[in-house]
């Protein structure tokens, strides 16, 4: 069974809190020995609860054993896993509550032990402590309280914008790398909706596409602008909002929404004008690719109607929200939209489009003859 919310952790430094980075964590701990930390998140519960003090021991690499909580910096930021197994050289981690994660690290890449209880959790009691955080999460969380609640995606954006940046040298996911050059000529101009740090702009470019990226956090637009000039790559990037603007009168041969950018979009109506929006700036032939969160599984019905059921109504049916933490060690919340795949479809054709398929979290979208 696929979990419907992510588990998240990291650990933070404390007073103030702020994120660590490795060189800075090994330095402290090489200083003083032992390093008191704020735990946030739920990966790790219920052994470590959001908001806990954790202290962390410098590690004897050679003495790890199942079952020892170590720090490992996954993506770069500091986070608390378990041990399940290990060898020589090798590490298999894993979380108390996310049964689906399974993380290897080198031994030199343990940075620190924490002082926790050694006790491994069983597979069954793992998921049933994610069933309950779902549970938990759909009744009793919503998005942050804003009059738009799109304002609640750009300020998770704007908050992450430094740990995106540098990314510029990642290619396409394959998938959608085929897809694009099979829908799309050679040196087409292309219009990227959520640009964010700018990496499908960047990778559509090296592939000889003219690319212009719209997004609407300015901290991703400054990034992405950095990035350009860096990698030297003629990218130009616009800060807007792709529900009202002006994108001129010069069609684009393909339009990418980049993946889930469509689901941050919280007003039906708002959604389809942007649809048609967008057939008005794509040339007759062009192509729409757009990306959105799907519901495929009994299971996300079932915590979606329970999310629905807290609201008591309020917001549409597959009103949600990813989850995330920032900088200062808080668990924020912003808005997403889960379509069933009807729902999907029926407003890509409310907004002028045919869906011709769908693959790998895109669909190929013709513009329909009025």
């Amino acid at each position: 069974m696929a979990f419907f919310w992510h588990p998240l952790s990291t650990l933070l430094l404390t007073d103030p809190p702020c994120l660590a980075t490795p060189g800075l964590l090994r330095i402290l701990l090489g200083a003083d020995g032992t390093v008191e930390m704020l735990y946030a998140g739920d990966r790790m519960w219920p052994a470590v609860t959001h908001g806990a003090r954790v202290v962390v021991a410098p590690p004897n690499r050679d003495d790890l054993r199942p079952g020892d909580v170590v720090v490992v910096c996954p993506g770069g930021i500091p986070d608390l896993l378990r041990v399940a197994s290990l060898d020589d050289a090798e590490l298999r981690l894993t979380a108390d509550a996310d049964p689906q994660l399974l993380e290897t690290a080198q031994r030199d890449d343990v940075l620190g032990v924490a002082r926790l209880p050694r006790k491994q959790m069983g597979p069954f009691n793992a998921r049933l402590r994610r069933f309950a955080l779902d549970l938990s999460e759909a009744w009793t969380a919503a998005p942050d309280a804003a009059d738009d609640p799109a304002l609640t995606v750009r300020d998770k954006y704007d908050d992450q914008a430094e740990a995106y940046s540098g990314s510029g040298d990642t290619e396409l996911e394959p998938g959608l790398d085929e897809m694009i050059r099979r829908n799309t000529a050679a040196g087409a101009r292309i219009l990227v909706i959520g640009s964010g740090s700018g990496r499908e702009c960047f990778a559509l470019a090296r592939n000889g596409f003219s690319v212009t990226g719209l997004d609407f956090a300015p901290a991703m637009i400054e990034s992405s602008t950095a990035e350009a000039l860096r990698l030297d790559l003629p990218v130009e990037f616009l800060l807007g909002d792709v529900r009202g603007e002006d994108l001129g009168r010069t069609p684009y041969d393909a339009i990418l929404f980049t993946y889930d950018v469509y689901s941050f979009l919280p007003s039906r109506d708002d959604r389809i004008a942007a649809l048609i929006r967008m057939r008005s700036i794509l040339a007759a032939e062009g192509r729409l690719f757009l990306s959105a969160r799907r519901l495929q599984s009994v299971y996300g019905r079932l915590i979606l109607g329970f999310q629905w059921a807290a609201g008591r109504g309020r917001g549409e049916w597959g009103d949600s929200h990813t989850r995330w933490i920032n900088g200062a060690g808080d668990l924020r919340r912003s808005f997403v939209r889960v379509f069933s795949p009807r729902g999907l479809a029926a407003e890509v054709d409310a907004g002028g489009f045919e869906m011709t398929e769908w693959r790998r979290g895109h669909g190929v979208l013709i513009p329909r003859l009025l």
